[in-house]
């Protein structure tokens, strides 16, 4: 059924965003009240996803500091096939880290509100003259970009003769196992999160026994050989496979902020024996130019975030 809101209504709610953004600095903006979150139907089909529920996450890389529960969201569809804005949402949830997302690392739940029928289409966006210059419109842009308040007062009227209210396709049963199954999965990314904040504050000494329980809890046979004379290598590890063959393992644990360079898996690799594998673990990432060493040699490397897993 068509939406009966007022113009009025969906005008102050833009102008009360306005007087936040420029009230809270950053250009004349703090916390951007509207957003345009895209969708690219290559890789990801939003119509089907609305028609099976309003509830949703949005990849968010860009600007996470500024994301605020319930501001607005234009989901624009781009790419050759009608591009342009379909649907409002509201956004339900902070931004998170899901490490298993094949979109991104960073999240944040939305609800889908109104579907815009007929949809605000890119050649009319550009064509409007108030908002016409506002890049996004023009095709992709990096999945999420904040909506400057001019822009969003008048998509606000653009939009308003075409709202049609979304209501729910699932029972209520559904919507709350998936209520419940996106409550657990925010948890679990916080707890990932807060684990990742307390590796990251320990001590390297503290770090390289943190890594010597993982190690012996997967089954290696570790000796924590420290500060010794080892040309680097914290620990030296056995893994016995069903009493047939062992991998014997150097191990060195990197607690580090910066990422580790290409040199650091050279000198490992300088130590082993012939018959021996190489593990890095670290709290950071790997330089672009580490990552084709660690593939010629026989070590392996470990991020925290693997290691998590």
């Amino acid at each position: 059924m068509r939406v009966t809101r007022p113009l009025a209504s969906f005008q102050s709610a833009s102008s009360r965003a306005t007087e936040r953004q420029r009230a809270d600095g950053e250009e004349g903006y703090g916390h951007t009240a509207d957003w345009v979150f895209q969708s690219n139907p290559k890789r990801y089909d939003v119509h089907a996803a609305v028609a099976a529920s309003r509830q949703d996450w949005w990849n968010t890389p860009r600007y996470r500091d500024r994301i605020a529960l319930n501001d607005r969201v234009w989901l624009q569809v781009v790419g050759p096939d009608q591009p342009g804005i379909y649907y409002i949402a509201t956004i339900t949830s902070l931004p998170y880290e899901n490490a298993d997302s094949k979109f991104g690392l960073w999240q944040t739940d939305i609800r889908f509100d109104y579907r815009i029928d007929p949809p605000l289409l890119r050649p009319d966006l550009l064509a409007d003259p108030k908002i016409g210059a506002f890049r996004p419109f023009a095709g992709f842009q990096g999945t999420n970009a904040p909506v400057p308040p001019d822009v969003a007062e008048r998509l606000a009227e653009l939009a308003e003769p075409s709202l049609i209210a979304l209501t729910s396709a699932q029972s209520p049963t559904d919507e709350s196992e998936l209520e419940t199954d996106r409550a657990i999965a925010a948890h679990n990314a916080t707890v990932h999160n807060e684990l990742k904040r307390a590796i990251a504050q320990l001590e390297p000494a503290a770090f390289e026994l943190f890594v010597v329980r993982v190690l012996t809890e997967l089954g290696f046979e570790v000796q924590h050989t420290g500060r010794t004379n080892d040309r680097g290598v914290d620990a030296e590890a056995v893994l016995s496979l069903e009493g047939l063959t062992s991998v014997l393992t150097k191990v060195e644990a990197k607690r580090w902020s910066r990422p580790v360079p290409g040199r650091i898996v050279r000198e490992l690799r300088g130590a082993l024996r012939v018959d021996e594998r190489g593990l890095i673990v670290t709290t950071a990432e790997f330089t672009r130019a580490a990552w084709p060493v660690v593939l010629r040699s026989c070590a392996t490397s470990w991020c925290v975030p693997r290691l998590l897993e």
